[in-house]
């Protein structure tokens, strides 16, 4: 397969392509490892080439480890080289409990009436934060949303003011064992849900 799918000087194609008049559709391209070699260093000979067809068709699994490991730690590098770049725009505001904050309205940004209609919802009350590092709200008359709300969507709401809780049990409409298990969660609300577009104090949005 590495051969007839190889490019042929005299040809000017692949042995694939003069059979069928198509370019090939490598099993690489549909599988989960895309390329098994690292970039080229320098132009190939044809057997060299072949030699590197047949090693990324062979799949081995020593391979796609590396592989992983390595793009893996690109990824992290580049998550840190950005954090870097970006220090001064980059806000982790860390809201605590009892913090009044506003909710961003991401179900209408691809409306096209959305600037006519809300941008941010609340002010809504800071309960906790689950293990994923989203928020769990609550309106102001303790109805709590049923789905931590995603860190990148809540921003301060500047009254100079911080209501104090009373305890949850009395406050909250929700159990402390239902509590736990948000705070427990790693999930996030999906940015794209429609209920999100109504006001937080409808049904939908509260357990």
């Amino acid at each position: 397969w590495a051969d007839r799918v190889t490019l042929r000087r005299r040809m000017g194609c692949s042995p694939f392509f003069a059979v069928t008049g198509a370019h090939p559709l490598l099993p690489l391209d549909i599988s989960e490892a895309t390329y098994l070699l690292p970039a080229p260093e320098s132009v190939l000979s044809t057997t060299e080439l072949i030699s590197c067809r047949a090693i990324a068709l062979q799949k081995r699994r020593e391979h796609l480890s590396f592989l992983h490991s390595a793009v893996l730690e690109a990824r992290i590098q580049e998550a840190i080289r950005f954090e870097r770049e970006h220090a001064h725009t980059i806000r982790n505001y860390d809201f605590q409990r009892g913090d009044l904050v506003l909710m961003r309205n991401t179900a209408i940004e691809k409306s096209l009436s959305r600037k006519m209609r809300k941008r941010y919802l609340g002010p809504l009350i800071v309960i906790s934060r689950n293990r994923g590092g989203a928020y769990i709200l609550s309106e102001l008359d303790g109805s709590v949303f049923h789905r931590p709300i995603a860190a990148f969507r809540v921003i301060p709401y500047f009254a100079r003011l911080k209501i104090p809780i009373p305890p949850l049990e009395d406050l909250l409409d929700i159990s402390t064992e239902r509590l736990r298990e948000l705070e427990e969660s790693i999930l996030a609300d999906p940015e794209d849900e429609e209920s999100d577009s109504e006001l937080p104090g409808k049904s939908e949005d509260r357990l």
